[in-house]
């Protein structure tokens, strides 16, 4: 029996050093597995931003996450529906492609393929949304967070000149985290 990985109480971070040492599914097992994972990275990743100040209407307003196109990943975010982040209710919406994106803050991007995402990217970039992805090479397309699969464990890269242009600051507990990424590497 393989031997699990325990979290200690007291870490920066815990749960999301528990999600990052946790492995994904195997190959040929049920994907759900793999996105409660990426669920929660997304979840816990918000908490560790700093957000525009223009982005909330006032304190207790909601944090939207939106997400966008197809399979499993709007479904893990909903066990996070209601819970706070940083004083900020989560609500979750399902967006179509074209859609208008106004009261979202938080916008995961799944399924989709490639040839949409400069679009996708440039509309987030305008209403400064932060994005996050696990479609391949997202942070060096232009998103600003993206989950990828190294050796079976969900991990994620951060381009943090996407975020500077969209007016986010993330925390440097997060990027000790992350590969840093840039545009074109």
């Amino acid at each position: 029996m393989p031997r699990t990985r325990r979290c200690r109480p007291g870490l920066m971070l815990p749960l999301l050093l528990c999600l990052l040492l946790g492995r994904t599914s195997p190959l040929g097992a049920e994907a759900p597995q793999e996105y409660q994972v990426k669920g929660a990275m997304v979840f816990n990743m918000a908490k560790y931003i700093d957000w525009p100040a223009d982005s909330f209407s006032g304190s207790g307003a909601p944090l939207v996450v939106c997400s966008l196109g197809r399979g499993p990943f709007a479904g893990a975010l909903e066990q996070y529906r209601g819970k706070t982040v940083l004083g900020h209710p989560l609500h979750v919406k399902r967006v179509q492609p074209g859609e208008e994106l106004g009261e979202c803050h938080l916008l995961v991007v799944s399924g989709v393929e490639k040839r949409y995402l400069a679009g996708i990217l440039d509309h987030a970039r305008k209403r400064s949304l932060l994005t996050v992805s696990d479609v391949p090479d997202f942070a060096r397309l232009g998103g600003i967070i993206g989950l990828v699969d190294i050796e079976g464990k969900v991990r994620f890269e951060i381009n943090v000149k996407a975020a500077q242009q969209a007016r986010f600051k993330i925390s440097s507990q997060l990027l000790k985290l992350a590969r840093i990424v840039r545009e074109g590497d």
